[in-house]
């Protein structure tokens, strides 16, 4: 209600003063427009007993606000990026892990730096990690044994990012 009550106070002060010219400057029409000023006048309280219901009334917030305004919301990381730590974890620990789930997507990775440049995967482009990242490696011979060390990946990735 407070809100709304300069509101309140400035129609009605408007409407008295319309009435009261109108009742002043037509006489003939005096009785319409009192009838008028009456109707006016129980909008605006009906508007304020509106308005006070309204204030008066307990405020619920939705689900949805609630989240919102939660401080303390913790961001989700990517599937996609929780997929590729898991990749990674299993492919320093064996070879065929390494081979089957983290190598593709290096030899990808790959292939699209050197295709920006104009140039194909081979020995010459890939260097040292040729033996790695070629596109026809032969299976790991022993599956169990262990994978890429980290300090190697690490160096594969920094050169990857320098082609």
């Amino acid at each position: 209600m407070r809100r709304h009550a300069l509101d309140l106070a400035i129609l009605f002060v408007f409407g008295s003063i319309v009435c009261g010219y109108l009742a002043l400057a037509e006489p003939s029409i005096r009785s319409v427009t009192l009838h008028a000023y009456v109707i006016v006048l129980g909008a605006l309280i009906m508007l304020g007993i509106v308005a006070a219901a309204g204030d008066a009334a307990p405020r619920r917030r939705s689900d949805f606000d609630r989240a919102l305004s939660e401080p303390n919301r913790k961001e989700l990381p990517l599937a996609e990026f929780e997929k590729l730590q898991r990749e990674v974890a299993l492919a320093s620990a064996s070879a065929y892990d390494l081979h089957r789930r983290l190598l593709p997507q290096l030899r990808e990775i790959a292939r699209c730096r050197l295709e920006r440049t104009g140039r194909t995967p081979g020995p010459e482009t890939l260097g040292r990690w040729w033996d790695l990242l070629r596109p026809d490696p032969p299976e790991p011979v022993d599956r169990f044994a262990a994978g890429i060390e980290r300090s190697e990946l690490v160096a594969l990735v920094a050169d990857l990012e320098r082609m």
